[in-house]
C-alpha cells in the first residue's frame, strides 16, 4: 500500500477542451472557455482537472498528434491563457494535469521534419526508419491501431517510418537516449510551470520488438496486430523506471498511465510503493464488449458477472499494493449509460446507480465532462458526420468484411469515440450553449432536456448526486473508509446484483446495486447501522430478505 498521497482523496474531472466551452464563438472550445467554467467545477466539488491535449497540433487525431510540446494550439488560445488557467484554478484549490503524449509526435514536429530530410541527419534515429522488402513492400506486416500498414513510405529517402497509430503520428525511438532526455526536459518544463502531473497516453507502446519480424496474420488484409510487437514488450521496464526517476519522482505529482497490456500480476511494478506511476487506467471492465480482434462490428456478449470479476481482480490487488483509477467513461469510450444500461431504461435512477457503483471502489474517481449531467451517445445518420479516425476505420473495415452500411453504422453508434466528444450541453439554447456559431462536431439532439442549466435547477438531479458522492469521499465521517478501506466482494455469482463492502478499523460500509430494470430479491447477513446514500426514497433497513427496485443502489454503514 502506498503511503497516503494528496491524490488519493482527490476527484478528477476530465475536460476535452475542443468540446467543453467555446468562449470566442469559432465553433471550437478553448482555454478561456475552461476558465469561464471553473466556478461550475468548483460547485461540483472536484479538485483536479485532467486537460486533454491543447498543444500545437495539426489535429489529425484531435491533438494527440503534437507538433510542439511547448506551445498551445491557436484554436485553444495562447500560453498566456494556459498560465491563467493554472493560476485561476489554483485560486479555487483545483490542480491541473495534462496529457503527456510521448509514444509519438506529429509528422509536422520539427524533430520529425529534420529526421526525414536525409538518412544521415542527426535526428534520423529519433524515429524508427527501416528499408522495405526487396519487392518494395513495407518492412513487415504490422497493422496500425487505426488500420492499414503501420509503415509509411517516404519517397525522399526511400525508407519507411513506423507509426503505431495514424501515419501522421510517427513513433519516437525510445531506444535513443537523446530522445528520452528531450522528453524528460519537456516534462520538467511543464511541471516547473505549475501543473500537477500528467495522464500518460499510450505509454505501454514505447518499446518495440527489435527484430522487427512479422506477426501472425489475423484478417484478410494479410496484416497482424502491431500490439504483438509493440505493446508492453520485454525491456519496457527500463524505460519506465528511468522516466519516473528523471522526470516524475523529483515532483509531488499525480501520474495516471493509459497502460493497455498490463496484466494484473504486473500492477505492483506500475503502481506499487515504488511504481512507475501513481495509478493507471485499466480496460478490462470497460472493454468487455470488444472481441479479441478489437472489431466493433464483432462485439462480445458479456455478463454482469464478468464485469464484477474484472473489478474484483484489480480491487483485490489494490487491497495489498498500489492504487486504482476509477472510471466508466472518457474521451476514448462511449457514454457509460449506453454501455451499461438497456437503451429504453436510460434515465436518472440508473445513472445514479452507475455513479454509486464505481465511486465507492478503492482508488481515485474520474468524472468525464457531461457524465455528471447524464449525457448519452449520439447517433449521426451517416459516417460523413463522424470526425473520429477510429470510427471511420471501423466503418470501412466492416464494409470490407461484407457488413451492410446499416450494420457498420450501428457498430459505430455503439463504440465511436465521438460519443464522448459531442459538445458539452450547457443549456437548452441553440447548440446547447456551447457556441454561437457552427460547432466542430454536431451537438447531441437531446440537449434541450439534458443540460447543465436544468441540472442545477433540480435538487434531485444527477449533478447534485455526484456532488454528494464527492462530499462523502472528501468531507464526511466516512471519508477514511471510502478512501482507504479494504474492498471485499459479495454475491459474486449473482447475475443481476453488484455488492461489496469497504472496511477500515471499526468502520464498515456496504454498497448494493441492482443492474436490472426489474425487481430482484436477495438476502445478506448484515446489520444496518445507518443509511448513507440511495437513489430511491424509503430504503429498507433490514437486509436479511429484501427487494431491490429496478436499478436501485444503496450504501449503508453496517456493523463490522
Amino acid at each position: 500500500m502506498k503511503r497516503q498521497q494528496w491524490w488519493m482523496k482527490s476527484v478528477v474531472y476530465q475536460i476535452y477542451p475542443k468540446s467543453f466551452y467555446d468562449s470566442n464563438n469559432d465553433g471550437v472550445g478553448d482555454l478561456k472557455g475552461v476558465i469561464q467554467k471553473l466556478d461550475y467545477l468548483k460547485e461540483l466539488g472536484i479538485d483536479v482537472i485532467w486537460l486533454s491535449p491543447v498543444y500545437e497540433s495539426p489535429m489529425d487525431d484531435n491533438g494527440y498528434d503534437i507538433s510542439d510540446y511547448q506551445a498551445i494550439a491557436e484554436e485553444f488560445g495562447s500560453m498566456e491563457d494556459m498560465e491563467q488557467l493554472i493560476s485561476e484554478a489554483a485560486k479555487r484549490d483545483i490542480k491541473i494535469i495534462m496529457d503527456l503524449v510521448v509514444n509519438h509526435t506529429s509528422d509536422e514536429h520539427s524533430w520529425f521534419l529534420k529526421s526525414k530530410r536525409e538518412i544521415n541527419h542527426p535526428k534520423r534515429d529519433w524515429y524508427i526508419w527501416r528499408n522495405g522488402k526487396a519487392d518494395g513492400t513495407p518492412p513487415n506486416n504490422w497493422r496500425s491501431i487505426f488500420g492499414g500498414s503501420s509503415w509509411e513510405y517516404d519517397e525522399q529517402t526511400n525508407q519507411f517510418y513506423l507509426h503505431v497509430f495514424s501515419k501522421k503520428q510517427p513513433d519516437l525511438n525510445w531506444e535513443n537516449p537523446e530522445v528520452r532526455d528531450a522528453v524528460y526536459n519537456m516534462i520538467r518544463w511543464w511541471l516547473d510551470k505549475g501543473i500537477s502531473g500528467f495522464r500518460v497516453d499510450a505509454i505501454t507502446f514505447i518499446k518495440k520488438r527489435q527484430n522487427f519480424g512479422d506477426v501472425g496474420i489475423d484478417s484478410n488484409d494479410n496484416l497482424g496486430p502491431i500490439s504483438e510487437a509493440s505493446l508492453n514488450q520485454d525491456g519496457i521496464d527500463q524505460f519506465l523506471s528511468e522516466l519516473n526517476e528523471k522526470a516524475f519522482a523529483p515532483y509531488d505529482i499525480l501520474t495516471v498511465a493509459e497502460a493497455p497490456g498490463v496484466s494484473p500480476k504486473d500492477l505492483p511494478k506500475y503502481v506499487g510503493e515504488n511504481g512507475y506511476f501513481s495509478m493507471l487506467f485499466e480496460f478490462d471492465h470497460v472493454d468487455l464488449d470488444l472481441g479479441k480482434e478489437g472489431k466493433w462490428y464483432k462485439p462480445n456478449n458479456w455478463s454482469l458477472i464478468q464485469f464484477k470479476e474484472a473489478i474484483t481482480t484489480s480491487q483485490n490487488i489494490y487491497n495489498e499494493v498500489g492504487w486504482g483509477a476509477l472510471y466508466l467513461e472518457n474521451h476514448d469510450q462511449p457514454r457509460s449509460l449506453n454501455k451499461f444500461i438497456k437503451q429504453n431504461d436510460i434515465s436518472l435512477i440508473p445513472a445514479k446507480m452507475l455513479a454509486t457503483v464505481y465511486f465507492f471502489l478503492k482508488g481515485t474517481p474520474f468524472i468525464y465532462q457531461g457524465q455528471e449531467i447524464g449525457m448519452t451517445n449520439v447517433a449521426y445518420p451517416t459516417i460523413d458526420e463522424y470526425n473520429d479516425l477510429a470510427s471511420i476505420d471501423q466503418y470501412h473495415s466492416a464494409l470490407r468484411e461484407g457488413y451492410s452500411k446499416e450494420e457498420a453504422l450501428a457498430a459505430v453508434w455503439k463504440r465511436s469515440r465521438d460519443n464522448a466528444r459531442t459538445p458539452m450541453q450547457w443549456n437548452d439554447s441553440k447548440n446547447a450553449g456551447f457556441t454561437k456559431s457552427e460547432p466542430w462536431l454536431k451537438v447531441n439532439t437531446n440537449y434541450p432536456s439534458i443540460n447543465v442549466e436544468h441540472s442545477l435547477k433540480n435538487n434531485d438531479s444527477l449533478f447534485y448526486f455526484y456532488k454528494e458522492l464527492i462530499r462523502l469521499r472528501k468531507n464526511s465521517e466516512y471519508s477514511h473508509v471510502v478512501v482507504l478501506g479494504k474492498y471485499e466482494a459479495l454475491l459474486e455469482s449473482h447475475p443481476q446484483i453488484i455488492a461489496y463492502t469497504r472496511a477500515l478499523n471499526d468502520q464498515k460500509i456496504v454498497i448494493i446495486a441492482n443492474f436490472e430494470g426489474k425487481e430482484v430479491t436477495i438476502g445478506l447477513d448484515l446489520h444496518v447501522k445507518k443509511v448513507i446514500l440511495s437513489n430511491y426514497k424509503n430504503v429498507p433497513t433490514r437486509l436479511n430478505n429484501f427487494t431491490l427496485r429496478p436499478y436501485e443502489a444503496m450504501v449503508y454503514e453496517i456493523e463490522s
